[in-house]
């Protein structure tokens, strides 16, 4: 079985490099594991060429084979997992760094508090978070499209708004309308390649003149750094209220423009349709829903 994984690993990749990535092996390791499965076959399974691996008729055979031993297995070990003990046992979150500084802490003590028994090993990334759902149970990001094989389960929604400190409002003004963005200090979350949060530039365009794009005065790698700039006065960021409810004090940010909304940010709880019946599962997404209706963080 441990073969066959590896085997389905490297031929879904398509790449020895990024199969040892995933498996947290060596690629010589796993260049003999294919020579081991290739000789009990007596065939070879895979064509070497400069991109990478692609499979041969036979490959192609064992991979469908390989597949369905592979998923059905992970089926049956979910579901005598889930059997066994419902609530407790680990459950692994994969979502972006923002989520993991400014959402998440507010929102999980009270599930470990309800499951003392489940325990959560919370990650970030800012990577192929579709290429990383294999190494967690549940991502939290925007939407994956075109995935039948997926559950996506929305736990966060809100628009984008526009927020300055009172200290930089009374420095350089309160813009009136979008059309005065062009005279203020924008500060943005910096472009991330497999962040799609971070990528929207919306403050950047709103109201501007369509042949003259708006230069940010400053670019951050950090939602809570980008937070942490407003509030000192360098300026205005675009950010949605359920992030800013959770770091806005004392009013240190206010929000600006209020007629002027952004684009909808939509974020999901993701995991495989075979683990749709996992329990822990179910009650962390269930715990998460009843949380953002209870608390009103839509708004």
């Amino acid at each position: 079985l441990a073969h066959l994984k590896t085997f389905y690993i490297i031929a879904k990749e398509g790449s020895l490099t990024r199969a040892a990535h995933l498996l947290h092996t060596s690629q010589s390791s796993l260049s003999r594991t294919l020579q081991t499965l290739e000789y009990y076959a007596k065939a070879q399974l895979f064509e070497r060429h400069a991109r990478g691996l692609k499979l041969t008729s036979q490959g192609e055979k064992v991979f469908h084979y390989a597949q369905k031993v592979v998923q059905e297995h992970e089926v049956f070990k979910h579901s005598l997992l889930n059997d066994f003990n419902e609530t407790e046992g680990e459950l692994k979150i994969l979502t972006t760094p923002g989520m993991v500084s400014i959402w998440l802490p507010e929102i999980i003590p009270g599930f470990l508090k309800k499951y003392p028994g489940i325990k959560l090993d919370i990650n970030s990334s800012l990577t192929n978070l579709e290429r990383d759902l294999e190494k967690a149970d549940i991502l939290i990001r925007t939407r994956i499209d075109l995935h039948p094989n997926l559950v996506q389960r929305r736990v966060l929604a809100g628009n984008y708004k526009l927020w300055a400190s009172p200290d930089y409002l009374k420095e350089f003004g309160i813009p009136e309308k979008p059309e005065d963005l062009d005279h203020h200090r924008l500060l943005v979350f910096e472009r991330a390649q497999f962040n799609s949060l971070a990528n929207t530039y919306w403050i950047l365009e709103v109201g501007s003149d369509i042949h003259k794009t708006r230069e940010p005065y400053l670019v951050v790698n950090s939602q809570e750094g980008l937070i942490a700039c407003a509030k000192k006065g360098l300026g205005i960021i675009q950010m949605p209220s359920v992030l800013i409810k959770f770091r806005n004090e004392n009013n240190q940010l206010l929000n600006i423009l209020k007629e002027t909304t952004g684009p909808i940010i939509d974020v999901y709880g993701i995991y495989p349709s075979k683990t749709k019946n996992l329990k822990r599962i179910n009650l962390f997404m269930d715990y998460l829903e009843d949380k953002l209706l209870k608390d009103d963080l839509y708004n």
